[in-house]
């Protein structure tokens, strides 16, 4: 993880080097320019965090285009690598850029917007002018910077992400999730979970497992955090006993563990896949995966682009807020939600216990036969709709 982050590092600065040349900042502002030629409007959007967090934001950016004039934009993140792909889709999006870049090139859009748990409009380097031309773009955008008043969210998101639990909690309170508390604040609809974000299906032909049956689980995290031990406290720590009574249960099944170096193996598996794929192959694993088993986390979001189900124990997180009503989301039967009560929440029980409580009091009995129960009644060649309006939210 540390060479991870030693990497992105030098790629940040490298595209820093690169962007303070002269031909490059003259190249830069003849692209802007010829995109606005047809009179549309470009975009600079920044945007924080993880897999889930970026899959949030797409859909915010696909269905603010659904619903406004037209317009162009760039991302920047702190992998534009993972923009490329999750936005590649999306209508109106043109280059991804390292975060780092951002505060520089900011003023050279027509508006910029940071996109975390909120929206952040950046007022002192808007053109209003072009802005007021077109109204539908206008009007969300101003509906956004009253939200922030009206709504007194400007105080959590100004010291994002240390205040993130309490905005999740005035958004549930004000009946939003996670999906659609960004559509709240600009006032436009959600346009719904499923997403075109390419999946690489090579996978299935690799591994044997093309027109077999199978379900994934993993118990990794984000790998944007750095914790000093080796499971993060949103982890489960019993799938690996879950795993062993889903196979006595559906012996027809094969069981596919995903993920990179913060997942743990899990023994009883019939695939071990971890390190083995990269996320576009991932992706096509789980579009064709009957359930998904796992933390909260960027796989479950990805999972529902697809719309495909997925059994989701939770523990720091609230599922009130980051939970999809067609999953399984399983609740913590004692404590829970210490999410950002700390800066430490992903490292260490915030009460100072040696395990977190949340997850080590969820039997896996109780996990494992509410996956077995939503496997008897899954039939992946029903249609979409279906299956979703069939789907039970457990607590």
């Amino acid at each position: 993880m540390l060479a991870t982050k030693a990497s992105l590092l030098g790629r940040h600065a490298r595209s820093l080097r690169k962007t303070l040349t002269p031909w490059h900042a003259a190249a830069e502002v003849k692209r802007l320019e010829a995109l606005r030629q047809d009179g549309s409007l470009v975009l600079a959007i920044g945007i924080s965090g993880g897999i889930g967090d970026l899959i949030v934001a797409a859909r915010f950016m696909r269905d603010l285009a659904a619903q406004t004039e037209a317009f162009t934009f760039d991302v920047f993140a702190a992998r534009p690598s993972l923009i490329d792909w999750i936005f590649s889709k999306v209508p109106g999006f043109a280059r991804a850029y390292p975060d780092s870049l951002l505060p520089l090139a900011g003023r050279a859009y027509d508006l910029a917007v940071q996109i975390h748990q909120g929206l952040v409009i950046h007022n002192t380097t808007a053109n209003w002018a072009r802005l007021r031309q077109a109204s539908q773009m206008h009007t969300a955008i101003a509906h956004a910077q009253q939200a922030l008043i009206a709504g007194q969210f400007a105080l959590y998101l100004n010291n994002h992400p240390r205040l993130d639990n309490g905005l999740a909690r005035k958004a549930v309170l004000a009946g939003r999730t996670r999906s659609d508390f960004l559509h709240s604040m600009a006032d436009i609809n959600y346009g719904g979970d499923i997403i075109n974000i390419p999946a690489d299906e090579s996978a299935l032909a690799r591994f044997n497992l093309q027109g077999k049956a199978f379900i994934t689980v993993h118990n990794g995290f984000d790998t944007n955090f750095i914790i000093s031990g080796k499971r993060a406290t949103k982890c489960y720590p019993y799938f690996d006993h879950v795993v062993t009574a889903i196979k006595a249960a559906r012996p027809d099944l094969l069981i596919v563990q995903i993920g990179t170096t913060t997942s743990e193996e899990i023994p009883d598996v019939d695939l071990n896949l971890i390190g083995q794929t990269n996320l576009q192959e991932v992706a096509g694993l789980l579009r064709a995966t009957r359930l998904h088993l796992d933390n909260e986390g960027g796989l479950v979001h990805l999972a529902a682009c697809y719309g495909r189900r997925s059994l989701v124990v939770f523990g720091p997180t609230p599922s009130d807020y980051f939970g999809y009503a067609g999953n399984i989301n399983i609740n913590p039967l004692k404590c829970g939600n210490c999410w950002w009560l700390d800066d430490l929440w992903m490292d260490r029980c915030p009460r100072g216990l040696t395990q977190p409580e949340c997850m080590f009091s969820q039997p896996p009995e109780h996990v494992a036969a509410l996956a077995i129960e939503a496997l008897a009644g899954s039939n992946t060649n029903a249609p979409l709709a279906a299956r979703l309006k069939a789907a039970a939210h457990h607590d």
